[in-house]
C-alpha cells in the first residue's frame, strides 16, 4: 500500500530541491526520499553539490555562475516543516 505526504516548501526551498534532482537524475520525490533516509547534512559532507543560485539571491559583482554555499543550502533547506 501506498501513502502520499505532503510538506510546504518555500519558493527557495523547492528551487533548492529540484536543482538537486535535475543535477542528480532524480525525481523530486525521489530526491526528498533520500533526504529523510540519509540527511541532508550528511549528504553535503559526502557529496559535492553545486545549486544555482536564484536570480533574487545573485550577487550583483558576481560573475555569471553562482551558486549556493553549502551552508546556505543547510541552512535554507533546515526550515523545511517537516512536522505539520
Amino acid at each position: 500500500m501506498d501513502y502520499a505526504v505532503s510538506i510546504k516548501l518555500t519558493e527557495k526551498q523547492y528551487h533548492l530541491i529540484k536543482e538537486m534532482a535535475k543535477d542528480q537524475y532524480r525525481t523530486i520525490g525521489n530526491t526528498l526520499a533520500m533526504f529523510v533516509v540519509e540527511g541532508f547534512k550528511w549528504y553535503v559532507q559526502d557529496h559535492e553539490v553545486y545549486i544555482k543560485r536564484m536570480e533574487c539571491d545573485r550577487i550583483s559583482t558576481g560573475g555569471d555562475y553562482q551558486f549556493y554555499t553549502d551552508e546556505e543550502s543547510i541552512e535554507t533547506l533546515d526550515q523545511m516543516p517537516l512536522t505539520q
